[in-house]
C-alpha cells in the first residue's frame, strides 16, 4: 500500500513535467470544433483520466456528480462513458414494491451489492418516464438488455409496449401488433455486437391456445430491430417451450440467446438463437437428468458463463451446473450441490434459483470461503460452500416483491437507435498517448477508489502548478 501511494505521488509529479518535455500538439487538442468536452479549460487527456475514475463509482454517485459542472455533465453524458461504466458495473438488483414477480410499481429501486451496506436504506432510483406512468392499468416487466427495460401495459384495451432507460428518462413505443387474432409474448432482448443494434424477439401463436399449453401448435417468431418501423416474421419456431417451472432469463452470451425448450426423450434440451443471423439451432446441455424428479429448472448467464440450476421435487436440494467451455458439451461441470437443510425459509420451495456473481475462479474461491450470491424469488442470499451455510444478505426487500438482476446503464436510447456517435471516442483516437494511457489504466485497475481520487487530485495539482 505504501508503495502504491508513493507511485501515485510520482505519477502526479510526472504529469507536471511531461507537458513541457513532449510535443504540446501531441498532448492537447486545441479548440478547433465544438465537441462535448472542448469548451472547458481542462485538457482532453485530463477528461479521459477523469472519465476512467468516474466510471468506477456507483451509479447513484454518478447521477449526483453529473450536476457538479458542465465538464462533468458532458463526460458522463458521453456514449463512451456509458460503455465504460457498464463494463465495470457491479452486480446489482432492480426491484419494485409490488406483490407479483412481473408487475412493476411506478417507482423503481436499485441495489448495487458491492457498494451497499447492510445498514443502508433503499432510496428510489428513478421513476418510470412520465408517459409510461400515465398509462394506467398494470405495468408488466417483459425483459431487459444492457440496462434498457421492455415494459408492457394494456391501454384502452390495447396492448402497448415500451423500451425505456429509467436512468436517462428516455423511452420509445414499440410498433403496435397487428389485430390478426394471434397472441404475442416477448422472449428476449439482445444486442448485436456486429451490427451494433438492439433486437427484440417475440413468439406468436393462435389465439385459441395458451402459451402455457403443452399441446402441439404452430408457433412463429418475430424480430424487431430498435429504430425500424415494424416487426419482421422470420418463420416457424422449431421447438416448443416446457412447463412454466422451467425458466430462462435470456441474457445473451457469445452472440446468442439461449432457452430451455421442451425436452425430447426425457433429456434436457436447450436451443440457441444466433442474434446476427437470426437462426435457431440445438445447443448441448448437461448430462441427462430424470426430469420427473425436477421441480424447477433455470437457465441463465453469470460472469460470462452459461449455468443451469436444477431444484429437485422431493428433497428441494439444488444442483448448479456450469458450462466451462462455451459450446462444448463435455465441459458442463456440477459446481455446487446445496442441500435442503441449508435453507430454512419456506419460500425456498417455490420459484427458480439465479446465480449473480459466478466467475472463472468461483469454485476455487468458494472453497476458501468466498460467498456465492444467490437470488431466489425476492430473497438474496450469500452461500458459503466451505461451511455449507447461507445467510440472507438483503432483508429490506419484502417477500415476493418484483426483483431482477440488473446492470445499471447510462446507455442513451437515442444512440441505441441511431448508432454511436461519441465525440470522446474520436478524441481518444486522435491522441497519440495510447501507451501511457494503457499504463495508467493498468495501474488504476489495481487501486481502490480512494487512491484513484488521490491520483486525480495530484494530476490536477501537477498540471495547474506547471502552468
Amino acid at each position: 500500500m505504501v508503495f502504491s501511494i508513493f507511485f501515485i505521488i510520482w505519477l502526479g509529479v510526472a504529469f507536471r513535467v511531461l507537458p513541457s518535455t513532449l510535443n504540446t500538439e501531441m498532448w492537447l487538442l486545441r479548440k478547433k470544433k465544438q465537441t462535448n468536452i472542448s469548451e472547458d479549460s481542462i485538457p482532453e487527456l485530463a477528461c479521459i483520466i477523469l472519465m476512467d475514475i468516474l466510471s468506477r463509482l456507483p451509479i447513484t454517485s454518478i447521477l449526483q456528480y453529473k450536476c457538479v459542472c458542465k465538464t462533468w455533465f458532458n463526460i458522463i453524458s458521453d456514449p463512451y462513458f456509458a460503455k465504460l461504466h457498464f463494463a465495470r458495473a457491479p452486480v446489482s438488483l432492480l426491484f419494485s414494491n409490488t406483490s407479483d414477480f412481473s408487475i412493476l410499481d411506478k417507482r423503481l429501486y436499485v441495489l448495487e451489492l458491492e457498494a451497499w451496506d447492510t445498514h443502508d436504506s433503499f432510496a428510489p432510483l428513478k421513476k418510470l418516464p412520465r408517459e409510461i406512468n400515465h398509462l394506467g392499468g398494470v405495468l408488466q416487466f417483459e425483459t431487459s438488455c444492457n440496462g434498457l427495460l421492455c415494459i408492457s401495459a394494456v391501454c384502452h384495451r390495447k396492448p402497448v409496449r415500451y423500451v425505456c432507460n429509467v436512468l436517462t428518462g428516455e423511452y420509445m413505443a414499440l410498433p403496435q401488433p397487428k389485430n390478426d387474432g394471434f397472441k404475442r409474448r416477448i422472449l428476449g432482448f439482445c444486442f448485436s455486437q456486429t451490427s451494433k443494434r438492439y433486437k427484440l424477439i417475440q413468439e406468436i401463436c393462435d389465439n385459441r391456445w395458451s402459451f402455457a399449453t403443452q399441446e402441439p401448435q404452430s408457433r412463429q417468431i418475430e424480430v424487431y430491430t430498435l429504430g425500424t418501423e415494424k416487426w419482421r416474421n422470420i418463420g416457424d419456431f422449431p421447438y416448443s417451450f416446457p412447463k412454466s417451472e422451467y425458466q430462462s432469463f435470456c441474457d445473451s452470451l457469445n452472440g446468442a440467446l439461449h432457452w430451455l425448450v421442451q425436452p425430447h426423450n426425457n433429456t434436457t434440451f436447450i436451443c440457441q438463437f444466433d442474434i446476427e443471423n437470426e437462426q435457431f439451432k440445438p445447443f448441448p446441455g448437461p448430462p441427462v437428468q430424470d426430469l420427473s424428479r425436477i421441480r424447477h429448472m433455470h437457465l441463465g448467464v453469470s460472469g460470462g458463463f452459461l449455468y443451469l440450476c436444477e431444484k429437485f421435487l422431493t428433497s428441494y436440494s439444488v444442483e448448479i451446473w456450469v458450462m466451462k467451455d462455451y459450446g462444448v458439451e463435455q465441459s458442463w461441470r456440477k459446481e455446487f450441490v446445496i442441500s435442503n437443510a441449508e435453507w430454512t425459509n419456506s419460500i425456498w420451495n417455490r420459484g427458480p434459483v439465479q446465480i449473480l456473481n459466478y466467475g472463472p475462479y468461483t469454485k476455487m474461491e468458494a472453497m476458501e470461503g468466498v460467498e456465492l450470491y444467490i437470488l431466489h424469488n425476492s430473497e438474496l442470499s450469500a452461500y458459503n460452500a466451505k461451511r455449507h451455510e447461507r445467510k440472507i444478505q438483503v432483508c429490506g426487500i419484502a417477500p415476493f416483491h418484483f426483483v431482477i438482476p440488473y446492470a445499471p446503464s447510462l446507455v442513451s436510447l437515442k444512440e441505441a437507435v441511431i448508432g454511436e456517435s461519441s465525440q470522446l471516442i474520436k478524441t481518444i483516437q486522435s491522441l497519440e498517448v495510447s501507451r501511457l494511457y494503457s499504463l495508467l489504466i493498468s495501474v488504476t485497475d489495481k487501486l481502490d477508489s480512494a487512491l484513484c481520487k488521490l491520483a486525480l487530485l495530484l494530476f490536477f495539482y501537477g498540471y495547474y502548478a506547471g502552468n
